[in-house]
């Protein structure tokens, strides 16, 4: 068999060590489920907290990257990690040079500098694995430090004027999202939280200039206005979303959507809600949660579940309330709900930022808990089939031409054994060498799919047009049929795509048999999990 049976007897034995041999999910098919192939797979984004030190760790990298498409850094993008506890400031000629944005109505002669050192790494470190970036945060009153508010930026002076802090936060706003976007990796950054958790910005320096707590916030308002101003600026308002982001919005919805409204009573600024959620198995109910959830929907707004994790009683307490959670999100998204993300509040148990609380899917890294297992079958029991409604990745197209097709895996290219054209001619990944069989030419069928023809004149084809996992891939004379149809799933917004079969309904797709990389292992049909021995590189050639 194709798949790591080492690797699947060990989850197996795990599992029954944990649960005296009552496997949750009761077959092998469950071990290749993961959150990525299924939640992100359906929402778009399947997430986890994280910081840098563990992204630099190749173990914790792996793991992220097999249940993961998405990261929200867990304090190194907050304001005080970019401004740092006490000001360093540069003059406004500096800033200007360091790629700055200095408002025309700024006219303060000294600005504080703004280190960029980990947030850049960061964005490398997840270019490079295929991962986006959810940002958190521009605007916060918890993590910004008092002296960005004062007279000067000293902690010896009174507040600036309302006035002077709209100047500041413009400044920092677009300073650091103009820095993301004008950078090489910024195109991985998918979604703003513009302010966090302003219901609750009581004794900040927010406050302070622009007074208690309302649900029409001028200065919150003029925040998205920024932000937007920027994704407008570079052209992104159709891909990346603004999003307000706050805790206990079960408890506040009338608050929230009052607000949003509000910020958008002029034009459309905030996508909608991020909607923080530290829950507990004794509140809030899942019911109430989902009410919350679904009141958001009908207001219109985008919704991304942020910051989830469950305080329990134990495994099985917190198994059966994820259960429930995940099949209630999962009806609304059914029903037509915007739900385009879900992001689970760190790694495993044992970094989690709650003291003495065990409210992960992962008790350490890489081992599943019982809540993990029923959170998959919740996506199964409502109707969803992993690989099928929702593969890795989305639909997307490229230009009719000529490309060479690469593997991610083992960098080979997809070609034609022995370089020939014909019938029934096996197709296999081999070292880039420009022939004629390692040339494919994209023709777009107008309905989503796509056919492969290579440069001898065959047409990729699945052998026979049989719907099972080790089909055998070749190549054939064009005949219009769906075995010779295929669709493009785009993984990542860096040019990675998986290729799935017309003729499995999406479920399957091109896959390096056993994650081989040497010249001439087979490519066969597979079912789709958008792992990387089915991730391929489109590079433009000339026939």
């Amino acid at each position: 068999m194709k798949k790591q049976w080492k690797k699947l007897l060990g989850s197996i034995l795990t599992l029954a060590l944990l649960f005296g041999l009552m496997l949750p999910c009761g077959s092998a098919e469950a071990a290749q489920e993961t959150l990525l192939n299924t939640y992100g797979s359906l929402f778009g984004y399947s997430g986890t907290c994280i910081n840098l030190r563990q992204l630099r760790d190749a173990q914790t990298l792996a793991h992220v990257k097999s249940q993961y498409n998405s990261i929200t850094l867990e304090n190194e993008m907050k304001p005080d990690a970019m401004l740092g506890y006490a000001p360093k400031l540069i003059t406004r000629e500096a800033a200007i040079n360091a790629g700055y944005y200095v408002p025309s109505s700024c006219t303060e002669t000294y600005l504080p500098a703004i280190n960029f050192d980990t947030l850049d790494e960061v964005l490398r470190i997840c270019y490079e694995n295929g991962l986006s970036v959810r940002a958190h945060t521009l605007v916060w009153h918890s993590q910004t430090p008092d002296w960005f508010f004062r007279v000067g930026y000293s902690k010896d002076y009174g507040y600036v004027s309302a006035a002077q802090m709209d100047i500041r936060m413009e400044y920092y706003i677009k300073s650091v999202m103009n820095h993301v976007y004008t950078g090489k990796y910024g195109e991985i950054v998918y979604a703003w939280d513009v302010v966090n958790e302003y219901l609750h910005a009581e004794n900040s320096g927010w406050q302070e200039i622009y007074g208690g707590v309302t649900t029409s916030p001028a200065f919150v308002k003029r925040a998205f206005q920024y932000a937007y101003d920027c994704i407008s600026y570079f052209g992104l308002t159709d891909s990346v979303s603004l999003f307000y982001n706050d805790y206990n919005t079960y408890m506040e919805v009338n608050d929230v959507i009052k607000m949003i409204q509000y910020i958008n009573s002029d034009k459309k600024l905030c996508n909608g809600v991020g909607m923080q959620s530290h829950l507990g198995t004794t509140f809030p109910t899942v019911e109430y949660y989902t009410a919350a959830l679904q009141a958001f929907v009908n207001a219109g707004f985008e919704v991304q579940i942020t910051e989830l994790d469950v305080v329990n009683k134990d495994n099985v307490d917190q198994a059966n309330y994820m259960y429930n959670l995940m099949s209630n999100i999962l009806k609304v998204k059914k029903n037509g709900g915007n739900i385009t993300g879900i992001t689970f509040w760190g790694i495993s148990d044992d970094v989690t930022w709650i003291d003495d609380a065990t409210p992960l899917l992962f008790s350490t890294l890489g081992v599943a808990k019982y809540a993990y297992y029923r959170v998959l079958e919740a996506y199964k029991d409502a109707g969803y089939n992993v690989g099928g409604s929702g593969s890795a990745g989305t639909p997307s197209t490229l230009a009719n031409g000529w490309y060479y097709i690469k593997n991610v895996h083992s960098q080979k290219y997809l070609q034609t054994a022995g370089n020939v054209g014909g019938n029934s001619v096996n197709v296999e990944i081999g070292t880039g060498s420009g022939a004629a069989g390692q040339k494919w030419y994209i023709t777009n069928l107008g309905d989503g799919y796509i056919t492969l023809k290579n440069g001898h004149g065959y047409m990729l084809d699945v052998q026979y047009g049989v719907n099972e996992d080790g089909t055998n891939i070749q190549t054939y004379s064009a005949n219009g049929a769906d075995a010779q149809k295929f669709k493009l799933m785009k993984i990542t917004n860096t040019g990675v795509y998986g290729i799935v079969t017309k003729i499995s309904n999406d479920a399957r797709g091109l896959d390096v048999y056993n994650w081989g990389s040497s010249d001439g292992v087979n490519v066969c049909q597979w079912t789709y999990y958008g792992e990387e021995n089915q991730q391929w590189v489109f590079e433009p050639c000339n026939n």
